[in-house]
């Protein structure tokens, strides 16, 4: 009990005083391990957190973390626009729709939210503006459709969440399948919904020539997604192997088809990416040390045991409040990393579907991106959008409570969550 109540009290302190996460992570691990554990070589600390990195499924989130960088850096998000646009915007609320529809084929292949923000804003935002949207209501739905991404698979946090607890890669990309497709909906319809309270005009009619036209163009962008789900889903290739064969498509496709950049610029395409793969995987390597001690020490035990005779229903209320309170200081990686060796016990214990519990800790993470005081997509708007702080979170509120809304439904609904997995298994 000392042990843990060292660890926590430690790891608060430096997060308060500003060290970085892993810091924050590993040093009172390791400082617990000396003053607290007997029988322990120093040296368990590197080996630890050497073998938390050590994993053939990490090896895909790096090469999707670059898979992002090339299509934000590239033209294939614009050419999902101009398809969805001319599929869906000639509907009432039709470019709210092309908008959450263009970042769910987006989240397909790039698996980012803050990638998909930062390369489809503002073409959103020019669409949304020629479509008599109002730039409060914009820039909350456009922040909050890339925040899609995160759900739609390959979705980097489905991949460290299935790293962290072993869950199948495969069974938790389905999940993000079913439920991103159920919250695309949902915001869809409050597209739709603020189109027609504020009376907003249908602009143009559909255009079989423009679509036809369109269609093509944008073809090799759909192919993208086709390659890493049918692969994986085929059986043809693992998700890592899915995840090398969409780099190479996506790199010829937007350099010799679409010509958006030079080959010379794939090395600095690749530092970037190289920074961000480092900074989750850091935080992945500090997290398991950090987990180690805490098993040690018995704390996912004594959480357990806390939670013994609370029921099922409010276990979840709490770890959705638990996640939503970390969202607002810390980004939705570290909040893993932190929090899920501890609460994957108690949901094994209830008897919970570890791949749905994996996407409602990825939900809440995304909705962590949108709210304050610190969510990255508030930044991200500032820097984007040219507006101010008090203006991104007016503008996401309402879809941070739309957002809430949802996550209690599929927590306490999981039949909406799970209809695709169910489905599947009804026809298999």
């Amino acid at each position: 009990m000392t042990t843990g109540v060292f660890l926590v009290i430690m790891m608060i302190a430096l997060l308060f005083i500003g060290f970085p996460v892993f810091v924050a992570l590993a040093m009172p691990a390791a400082l617990a391990i000396h003053l607290f554990i007997t029988g322990v070589e120093p040296t368990i600390v590197v080996q630890r957190m050497i073998s938390g990195v050590n994993s053939f499924t990490l090896l895909s989130l790096p090469l999707f973390v670059l898979l992002a960088d090339i299509i934000a850096r590239g033209v294939m998000g614009e050419k999902i626009i101009n398809l969805t646009k001319e599929m869906v915007g000639h509907l009432k609320g039709g470019i709210a729709i092309t908008v959450v529809l263009a970042s769910l084929v987006f989240g397909a292949i790039s698996g980012s939210g803050t990638a998909s923000m930062l390369a489809l804003g503002s073409v959103f935002l020019v669409a949304l503006r020629q479509g008599n949207y109002d730039d409060i209501f914009s820039y909350g739905l456009i922040s909050t459709s890339s925040s899609l991404s995160s759900l739609i698979p390959p979705g980097v946090a489905m991949i460290l969440y299935a790293t962290i607890t072993g869950t199948s890669v495969q069974d938790v990309f389905l999940v993000g399948l079913s439920m991103g497709i159920v919250f695309g909906v949902i915001l869809a319809a409050y597209g739709v919904f603020y189109a027609i309270k504020n009376k907003i005009p249908v602009t143009g009619k559909f255009n079989l020539k423009a679509f036809l036209k369109s269609l093509k163009e944008g073809f090799w962008t759909i192919i993208a997604p086709v390659l890493i789900l049918g692969g994986i889903y085929g059986g043809f290739v693992t998700p890592t192997e899915a995840a090398a064969l969409a780099v190479v498509y996506a790199l010829i496709i937007e350099v010799f088809v679409y010509r958006s950049f030079k080959l010379k610029e794939i090395f600095s395409i690749a530092i970037e990416s190289a920074k961000t793969s480092t900074m989750i995987l850091v935080l992945i390597s500090a997290g398991t040390i950090m987990s180690w001690v805490m098993t040690i020490a018995q704390i996912p035990q004594t959480v357990g045991q806390l939670l013994l005779n609370v029921p099922d229903s409010m276990v979840l209320l709490i770890i959705t409040l638990v996640f939503i309170i970390l969202g607002m200081f810390i980004d939705g990686f570290s909040a893993m990393v932190i929090m899920v060796p501890i609460l994957f016990p108690v949901i094994q214990r209830m008897g919970m579907d570890p791949a749905l519990f994996g996407l409602l800790i990825v939900l809440n993470t995304a909705i962590g991106t949108n709210t304050p005081p610190f969510g990255i997509h508030i930044f991200a708007g500032v820097s984007k959008f040219n507006v101010s702080y008090i203006t991104m979170v007016r503008a996401l509120m309402p879809f941070v409570i739309l957002s809430l809304i949802s996550l209690l439904i599929f927590t306490y609904m999981p039949g909406v969550a799970l209809w695709l997995p169910n489905l599947l298994k009804f026809f298999s």
